[in-house]
This record gives C-alpha cells, sequence and structure tokens, in this order.
C-alpha cells in the first residue's frame, strides 16, 4: 500500500456533537383547554408526562400567584412546569407519583397536613351522582395503590388507611344508587366492577374469605 492510499485510511478526529436545543427545552403542557373550573381559593395543577422525558412533569394550572412569580405572558406561566425535587429525584431514587402529589399539596399548604392524601368527604358527597361515583372510584384506585405500594414507615400511612374506608363504601353506595336509577337489579351475586378500579367489588372483607378464593387482582387491591 503506497503512502497516498495510507492517506485516505488515516481517521480524522471528530468533533464532539453540540446538543440540539431541543434536548434543552423543557416540556410543554400537554393541555390547552382544562375541564375543571378551579374554584377562587383553589390552585390547580396538571401532572402528566411524556415517554422521551422519562419522568413526570407538574403545571400550575390557575392561581400561580400564589406560589411562584415566573414573569411573562400567561401562556408562558401555563406551559412551565415547576421545580420540584420529587421529580428531580425521579430516576434516582425510589420516586412514585404519590410523593410528586404530597410534595404539591405541601407547597400549597402551610404548616405541612400531617396527611397530604386526607379527603373533603362533604364536597365529594355533594357531587353529582355521576361525578360522585366516577371521583370515589378514581381515588379509591389511587388510595389502594398506595396502601399496597406506598412506604409503611410513613407517618400518614395509617390515616391513609383509614381515609379508604369510608372512601370505599361512599364508592359503592354511588355504584347501587346508579343501578336503581337505571333500573337494574342490585340483588345479584356479582355486581359488575367499577369501570376505573377495574376490580370486582367484594362487600365482605379480606378476613373473612378463604384464601384460597381470591384471585390475585382482588388480593391486590384489598387493604390488610
Amino acid at each position: 500500500m503506497d503512502s497516498r492510499s495510507r492517506t485516505h485510511t488515516t481517521t480524522q478526529p471528530q468533533t464532539p456533537r453540540e446538543p440540539s436545543s431541543e434536548e434543552h427545552l423543557l416540556p410543554a403542557s400537554p393541555s390547552e383547554r382544562e375541564m375543571a373550573v378551579p374554584e377562587v381559593n383553589c390552585t390547580l395543577f396538571l401532572l402528566a408526562g411524556y415517554v422521551k422525558y422519562g419522568r413526570p412533569y407538574a403545571w400550575i394550572r390557575s392561581n400561580h400567584e400564589r406560589l411562584v412569580n415566573i414573569g411573562g405572558t400567561d401562556s408562558m406561566v401555563r406551559d412551565t412546569p415547576m421545580k420540584l425535587k420529587s421529580i428531580t429525584d425521579w430516576q434516582t431514587r425510589s420516586i412514585r407519583v404519590w410523593d410528586v402529589l404530597s410534595e404539591l399539596v405541601s407547597l400549597c399548604t402551610v404548616p405541612s397536613p400531617t396527611n397530604p392524601f386526607a379527603l373533603d368527604m362533604r364536597y365529594i358527597k355533594n357531587l353529582p351522582l355521576p361525578d360522585r361515583f366516577l371521583v370515589t372510584g378514581a381515588l379509591l384506585n389511587f388510595l389502594e395503590t398506595y396502601v399496597v405500594y406506598g412506604n409503611r414507615d410513613e407517618l400518614h400511612y395509617d390515616k391513609v388507611v383509614e381515609e379508604v374506608k369510608p372512601l370505599r363504601r361512599l364508592h359503592v353506595q354511588s355504584l347501587l344508587e346508579l343501578q336503581r336509577l337505571r333500573g337494574r337489579s342490585t340483588a345479584t351475586d356479582k355486581p359488575p366492577p367499577s369501570p376505573l378500579t377495574g376490580v370486582l367489588w367484594n362487600p365482605y372483607p379480606l378476613e373473612r374469605q378463604p384464601r384460597s378464593s381470591l384471585s390475585p387482582s382482588l388480593v391486590r387491591y384489598h387493604l390488610r
């Protein structure tokens, strides 16, 4: 091989790739229209995530003046995700969605509540029946998931367990009321599953049933 051919095989040093401007951009809010209209003394948050970022983000959707002073137009404020410790630590520590919610509640409440997941049952009971059924189902699914997978050493863990009991009763009561309104018989052995929890409701406590008769999905959502 002569010298000319060797010059063509020489490796040239590569210039380090500059990160694209897109990689530095924080995700914009995924929602342009609000389904819920917040009350005057209420701060509404949007918690969502993009696959490309590998973590959730939270945006302030109303009354942002209570927490931050970002400046700029309203659209800029709505599209700027909050800087939360739980989200920063999402990929390095065992952070779950309820940790983000707990931090958001603590930001809005002074002093910080002993139970960040405490429910306003009076507000929930006064919701229209269809909304009450959906809201209790969604909350029940979230809180029961926390009871199963959350940190039992947290000071508010036992309080969350107590919150679940009246919420479950209200959810079942709402289900039965809906059935009566639709003319369906409620005297069946197998009531229909909740569309949100995806778990067949069972009126008997877990401890009264033989363990062999419980499916894995049913055990997962029952309280100990």
